[in-house]
């Protein structure tokens, strides 16, 4: 299975979207991430709801200028301001994806409404 996720976004607070698919952050992979940004001028958003749960440091944002991650940029994201489609990707994926969502951190009431068609 590939270590994270990257989807092409239209939004106005980001262009990217990329979680991870594993229990580690995909912010271990900013090299592999970059590799396919390459010559991008974008603001990415992670969501790390795989490593971290469903709590206040699940988003952040870093923007990308050409070939790297402009660190200084890292800014955690409030929940509330990232909208139901960003939210419905990661949701889709894991439940296509069964035995990710049965073993993940995410506590047995999220994982039944994402079982259930919801979204977190």
């Amino acid at each position: 299975m590939q270590e994270f996720i990257l989807e092409k976004f239209n939004n106005n607070l980001y262009q990217y979207l990329v979680f991870g698919t594993t229990v580690e952050s995909p912010l271990f992979q900013l090299q592999k991430i970059a590799k396919k940004l390459k010559g991008n001028n974008c603001t990415v958003l992670f969501d790390q709801l795989l490593q971290t749960g469903n709590t206040d440091n699940r988003f952040l944002t870093i923007a990308f200028k050409k070939n790297s991650f402009d660190l200084s940029t890292v800014k955690n994201i409030d929940g509330k301001n990232v909208d139901e489609n960003t939210r419905k990707v990661i949701s889709d994926f894991l439940r296509s994806n069964e035995l990710l969502l049965k073993y993940c951190i995410l506590v047995s009431a999220q994982k039944e409404v994402i079982k259930n068609g919801g979204i977190i």
